[in-house]
C-alpha cells in the first residue's frame, strides 16, 4: 500500500511495499513497462513484490506519479530492497541461479520538471551478491536536498544486458523515498484489523492500524472499556503499526486511540476509533473453551457445523485439520486406557472426517497419542465411522479429543462415544535374537517396557513355553527355539486376561554356502531339462566379506558354482517362497567368471531364468543369489543348471524360413515358429544381446502393400515377442520397422524387385515363445497417403473457403500410417501441400465431416528432412478448429491430416485480412540477411513504427520501436534458433521468420 503525506503538509513521503495488489497488478498512480506484482518472489515473505523478466537483453521502468510542488526543501532518503536472479528452466524441475556477469543495471533516477532524469543510484555487477531467489540486497542512500516547492517523480529504470539462460528475473519491494519532517505528522492512522466499529473481535487480538502520513517515527496508543479509557492499553509507545492485546472479554466494547508523532512532536486532533469483541463461544469450540469429559462412557451426538475453524495445525496431521474443529478434554486422575469412536458421520461421502488425540493443545503440542482420519467413505449414504482403540492416558495429564476434515468447508453430524477399558495394555520393547548356531538355535532376549496397570504379568509363546511372576519392566531371555522358528510371544495381565499383547521374532542361522569359498556346485543337466534340482534357501546369509554385494538391494547372498558344458548355458529358479517378508520373492543373480576374491561380474538380472552366452567349455563359473527387494525379506528356492535347447533351424539370417508373400488384395499368409533354443545372432541390428532371434525371407512377386502381424500361440505364455523388418542381404540389412521392441502390425510397401528379412526374438530370460507370424497384402493407399505425393491446393481467398478440400480416411479412400510425421504408428495419415501468395498469417481451418481427425501444418515441404511445425498457434500434431501461424509467399508447406479411425473432414487455408491492407504499406519492404548473425537490416519505404521478435513459443525477446525507413536490429544476445519478427508500418503488420545462427 502506498500513503504520501499531502492532506496537510507538503513533503516527498513515498512508501510502498506492493502489498494488497493482485498478480501482474499496479499501485494507483503508477506506470510501468512489463513491470507486475508478483507473489512468487519478494523481498521479505510478504504478499508481493514488483517484478520484470527477460528473455533478452532490454529495458523496463517502474515510476511513481508525478507530485506537484511537493518538496520541503530537505534532503531525501531514498531505501528499497531488489533481487537479480536467472531461472534456468520454463519446465519443472525450475532452478534459479545468480545472473550472468555483465547481467545489466538497476537505476533509480527522479526529475523535478517531468523532462530531465537525475540519478539517485545505480546498482549493477559490482553491488550485488546472488543468495536465493528470496533473499535480497537493500539500498539507502541520502541523495541530498531536493529544491522546496519542486515537483517530485521517481523511476526504476532496469536494463538487461547478458542473459545466460531461460529467463532473467528483477525484482523490486519495499519502496521508501522520504524527506526531513518539519512539522507534525497528519492524525489519519486508521485501524486495519479489526475495523472501526467491527463486532467480531477475538478476545486474543492484533491491533493493526494504516501508516500515518507527514513521517510519523511512532505512534502513542491507548486502549480503553470507556471512551478515551486507558484501562487496557495506556498510551503504550509503539515504533511498528501493530499491537497485541490479550485477555479482553467477550461481548465488549473498546475504544482505541492512535496518536502519531516525530522529532517535531505528537499530531493533534486524532480520531478515536472503537471496536466490539465477538459473541462468546460455546463449549468445545476451543482448548480455552472444551467439552469437558470426566466421566465413562462418555457420548455426545453433535454436528462440527456448530463450532469454528480456529486451529489448521496438528502433530498428527495438518491436512486433516482444515475444517471447524470440536474440542473434548480429558484430564485422568488415574492411568487409563480408552477407546474412541465416532460413529453415524454424515453425509458419509467427502466428510474427510478425522480423529486426533494429543497431549496439550493442538497448535502447540508435539507429540500425537492418535489418529485417524480417511477420504474414502462407503457409497449410498451409508454413515460413514472413525475408531481409536487403547489409547493410554497418564494420571493428571491434560489430554484433548479434535474433531476435524480435510476439507476447510465441509461439516458433517457424528456420535462420539469414548469407553474405559477395564485394564491397560502392557507393551514390548525389542525382541532380539540371540544366535546359538553351533547349536543350530537361538534364544529370544524379550524386553517388556511397560506393565501396564497389572501387578505381575505372564509371558508365552507358541512353542510351549511359560515364563510367569513377571513385576517389573526388564529383559526375559527365552528359548531355545530351533533356526528357522518363527515365535510368537504373548504378555498376559495377571490380573485381567483381557489386557494383553503380542509380538514375534525369528532367526536362521547361516546357510553352508553364505561365502563364496563355500559355495555349492550345481549338477548340469544334459538334456535340456531341470531333472537335477538343488533346493537352497538364502535366509539367515550374511554378506560376503570377500566379494561385496553389488547386484540387487539387499546382503544376505548365497553362492553356486557350475562348470561350463556348452558355450549357452541356461540357470532356472522354481518354487520360490518368501520365508522372510510377506511377498518378498524377486531375487536378484550375479553372474561371475574367475576364483573367489577375484571375480568378474557378467551380469545382474532379478528374473527365474538365465541365459549365458559365450561360455568356454570347462571353465567354472559362479553364481551369487540375493533377495532384491531391501529390508527384511528371504525366499526358499530349487535351482538347477542345464543345457540350451537346440537353436531352431532358423536361428541365423543366412538360414531364414521363406515366408510367402500372397499376391490378392487381403490374403493372409500364416508361418508357425519358436524362439525356445534361440540364441542372439550376427545379423541383429538393433544390438539386443539378450534376445534369442530367428529369421523369415520375403520375396514379394507383386508390388504392393502389405502387413505383418505376430501374436503367440497358444496365447499366456511367459515373457513377450517382438518383430522388426528389414530390406537387402545378410549382412547388409536396412531396417525399415520404427523399433527394435514392437509387437504391433507393422504396415509397409513392399517391392518384388527386393528381398525382405523378418527378425523375431524373445527376451533370454524366459525359456521362449511359440508364435504364429502373419503376412497380409492389403489394398493400395491412395496416392496422397505418402508423403512424397503429397496432394497440391489453392488458398482460399477469405474464410468463406471457395477453395476448400474434402477428403477422408478409411472411409473410401485407403490410408496407412505415415512415418514422415508425427502422428504415432496407431494413426492414418493423408498429405496436401499449399503454396502462400502472401507473407504473413495464414488462417487455418479443418471442419470433421464425421470421425475424429486433426491436422498440423509443416515448415517445409521437405519429406526427408525432420518436419517442424509451422509455429505461431500451430505447434502440435494434433490441431483440430482453427489455428493460424506466419507464412511466406512463394514457398511450398505441407499439411497432414490424420486419425486413428475412420474419418471425414473439410480443410482450407486463406490469408489473414489484413494482408491485403500491408500489400500497400509493405510495398519495396526487404529485410536481410536470413540466416542471421549479427545485425538483421530491415527497409522500407514508409517509417517502420515498430518491430517485435518472438521464439518459437511465442515470448517476445527483443523489441525496437525505429520510427525510421530503415533499422538495424542487433541480434547478438539472442541464441541461435528460429524467431519471428513482426514489423508494423502505419497500422499494418507482417510477419516473417528469421534464423539465428
Amino acid at each position: 500500500m502506498m500513503l504520501i503525506g499531502i492532506t496537510a503538509f507538503a513533503q516527498i513521503e513515498i512508501v510502498e511495499n506492493f502489498d494488497g495488489l493482485s498478480n501482474n497488478g499496479v499501485p494507483t498512480g503508477w506506470t510501468e513497462t512489463n513491470f507486475g506484482a508478483t507473489a512468487n518472489f519478494t523481498c521479505d515473505g510478504s504478499e508481493y513484490a514488483m517484478g520484470t523478466a527477460f528473455t533478452g537483453a532490454g529495458s523496463e521502468t517502474l515510476s511513481t506519479p508525478n507530485y506537484s510542488a511537493i518538496s520541503n526543501g530537505t534532503d531525501l532518503t531514498v531505501s528499497f530492497s531488489y533481487n537479480i536472479f536467472e531461472q534456468t528452466s520454463q519446465f519443472p524441475p525450475v532452478a534459479y541461479t545468480g545472473p550472468a556477469s555483465g547481467w545489466g543495471s538497476i537505476a533509480v533516477e527522479y526529475t523535478t520538471d517531468g523532462t530531465t532524469w537525475n540519478p539517485l543510484t545505480t546498482i549493477t555487477d559490482s553491488d550485488f551478491t546472488f543468495v536465493d531467489n528470496q533473499t535480497c540486497g537493500t539500498v539507502n542512500v541520502n541523495a541530498g536536498t531536493i529544491a522546496n516547492a519542486s515537483d517530485f517523480q521517481a523511476r526504476f529504470v532496469v536494463t538487461a544486458s547478458t542473459i545466460s539462460t531461460f529467463v532473467l528475473w528483477v525484482v523490486i519491494d519495499n519502496v521508501s523515498l522520504t524527506q526531513v519532517a518539519d512539522a507534525v505528522p497528519n492524525c489519519d492512522a486508521v485501524l486495519t484489523s479489526p475495523l472501526n466499529a467491527s463486532n467480531t473481535a477475538e478476545t486474543d487480538a492484533t491491533l493493526t492500524w494504516s501508516r500515518a502520513t507527514g513521517l510519523a517515527t511512532g505512534y502513542t496508543l491507548s486502549v480503553g472499556t470507556t471512551s478515551g479509557g486507558t484501562d487496557v492499553v495506556n498510551a503504550v509507545d509503539v515504533t511498528g503499526t501493530s499491537y497485541d492485546v490479550t485477555g479482553l472479554a467477550y461481548e465488549t466494547d473498546y475504544y482505541v486511540n492512535i496518536v502519531p508523532y516525530n522529532a517535531i512532536g505528537s499530531a493533534t486532533s486524532c480520531t478515536e476509533e472503537m471496536f466490539t469483541t465477538r459473541v462468546e463461544p460455546i463449549d468445545g469450540t476451543s482448548c480455552s473453551k472444551p467439552i469437558a469429559v470426566s466421566t465413562f462412557p462418555f457420548l455426545h451426538q453433535d454436528d462440527t457445523a456448530n463450532y469454528e475453524d480456529n486451529i489448521d495445525v496438528s502433530p498428527c496431521s495438518n491436512t486433516y485439520m482444515s475444517g471447524n474443529e470440536v474440542f473434548y478434554e480429558i484430564t485422568p486422575a488415574t492411568d487409563m486406557s480408552i477407546n474412541i469412536s465416532v460413529t453415524n458421520i454424515l453425509p458419509a461421502t467427502g466428510s474427510r472426517a478425522a480423529i486426533h488425540v494429543v497431549e496439550g493443545c493442538i497448535d502447540t503440542a508435539t507429540e500425537c497419542l492418535g489418529y485417524v482420519g480417511a477420504y474414502s467413505a462407503p457409497s449410498g449414504g451409508v454413515a460413514d465411522e472413525r475408531t481409536l482403540n487403547d489409547i493410554v492416558l497418564s494420571a493428571g495429564t491434560t489430554y484433548y479429543v479434535v474433531l476435524s476434515t480435510s476439507n476447510n468447508s465441509a461439516t458433517f453430524s457424528y456420535n462420539l462415544f469414548i469407553e474405559q477399558n477395564p485394564c491397560i495394555n502392557p507393551t514390548f520393547g525389542e525382541l532380539t535374537p540371540v544366535a546359538d548356531c553351533g547349536n543350530n538355535q537361538f534364544t529370544v532376549d524379550v524386553d517388556i517396557n511397560y506393565l501396564g496397570d497389572a501387578t505381575t504379568l505372564t509371558l508365552s509363546d507358541n512353542m510351549g513355553n511359560t515364563y510367569e511372576d513377571i513385576s517389573a519392566t526388564g529383559v526375559v531371555s527365552a528359548g531355545p527355539y530351533a533356526s528357522g522358528s518363527t515365535v510368537e510371544f504373548t504378555v498376559t495381565n495377571d490380573d485381567e486376561a483381557s489386557c494383553s499383547a503380542t509380538a514375534s521374532a525369528y532367526f536362521y542361522c547361516p546357510p553352508a554356502n553364505d561365502e563364496c569359498s563355500s559355495s555349492i556346485v550345481l549338477t548340469v543337466n544334459a538334456d535340456d531339462t531341470c531333472t537335477n534340482m538343488l533346493s537352497a534357501s538364502n535366509a539367515g546369509a550374511t554378506e560376503s566379506t570377500s566379494d561385496t554385494v553389488t547386484c540387487g538391494n539387499n546382503t544376505n547372498d548365497v553362492w553356486f558354482h557350475f562348470v561350463a558344458t556348452q558355450e549357452s548355458m541356461v540357470v532356472e529358479y522354481s518354487n520360490v517362497t518368501a520365508v522372510i517378508g510377506t511377498g518378498g520373492t524377486i531375487q536378484a543373480t550375479e553372474f561371475y567368471e574367475g576364483t573367489c576374491g577375484s571375480l568378474t561380474s557378467i551380469s545382474c538380472t532379478t528374473g527365474n531364468y538365465m541365459t549365458y552366452t559365450g561360455l568356454t567349455i570347462g571353465n567354472t563359473y559362479y553364481l551369487r543369489n540375493v533377495s532384491n527387494n531391501s529390508g527384511e525379506y528371504a525366499q526358499s528356492f530349487d535351482i538347477c543348471v542345464r543345457e540350451l535347447s537346440s537353436p531352431p533351424a532358423n536361428d541365423e539370417c543366412s538360414s531364414a524360413t521363406a515366408l510367402t508373400a500372397p499376391t490378392a488384395d487381403n490374403a493372409l499368409e500364416t508361418i508357425s515358429g519358436t524362439t525356445v533354443g534361440a540364441l542372439p545372432s550376427a545379423d541383429n541390428a538393433c544390438n539386443t544381446s539378450g534376445y534369442g532371434d530367428v529369421w523369415y525371407v520375403v520375396n514379394p512377386t507383386v508390388d504392393g502393400i502389405y502387413q505383418f502381424s505376430i501374436a503367440e500361440n497358444p496365447t499366456g505364455q511367459t515373457g513377450s515377442v517382438y518383430f522388426s523388418v528389414y530390406e537387402g542381404i545378410c549382412g547388409s540389412l536396412t531396417e525399415k520397422s520404427t523399433s527394435c521392441n514392437s509387437s504391433s502390425d507393422f504396415i509397409i510397401s513392399l517391392s518384388s524387385s527386393s528381398t525382405y528379412y523378418v527378425m523375431v526374438q524373445t527376451a533370454l530370460t524366459y525359456p521362449g515363445i511359440t508364435f504364429d507370424l502373419d503376412l497380409t497384402k492389403l489394398p493400395d493407399a491412395v496416392a496422397h497417403s505418402d508423403c512424397s505425393s503429397a496432394l497440391a491446393f489453392n488458398e482460399s481467398p477469405d474464410a468463406t473457403g471457395a477453395n476448400k478440400i474434402t477428403g477422408n480416411i478409411n472411409v473410401t479412400d485407403v490410408v496407412y500410417y505415415s512415418p514422415e510425421g508425427c502422428a504415432s504408428s496407431t494413426n492414418e495419415t493423408v498429405w496436401y501441400e499449399f503454396t502462400p501468395t502472401k507473407t504473413g498469417t495464414y488462417h487455418f481451418e479443418l471442419v470433421r465431416t464425421s470421425g475424429t481427425s486433426y491436422y498440423t501444418v509443416y515448415s517445409s515441404n521437405d519429406c526427408s528432412s525432420d518436419l517442424e511445425y509451422l509455429g505461431g498457434e500451430i505447434n502440435s500434431c494434433f490441431e483440430s478448429g482453427s489455428d493460424s501461424g506466419p507464412v511466406e509467399a512463394g514457398k511450398t508447406y505441407l499439411v497432414s491430416i490424420q486419425a486413428s479411425s475412420a474419418a471425414e473432414f473439410t480443410f482450407n487455408a486463406y490469408p489473414d485480412e489484413t494482408l491485403d491492407i500491408n500489400d500497400v504499406n509493405f510495398e519495396g519492404f526487404t529485410y536481410y540477411p536470413n540466416p542471421v548473425k549479427n545485425t538483421l537490416t530491415l527497409e522500407a519505404r514508409n517509417a517502420i513504427s515498430s518491430i517485435s521478435i518472438r521464439n518459437i513459443v511465442g515470448q517476445e525477446v527483443k523489441r525496437v520501436v525505429p520510427n525510421s525507413i530503415k533499422s538495424m536490429v542487433d541480434m547478438n544476445n539472442l541464441k541461435d534458433g528460429v524467431y519471428f519478427v513482426s514489423v508494423k508500418i502505419d497500422a499494418s503488420v507482417k510477419t516473417f521468420k528469421v534464423i539465428k545462427k
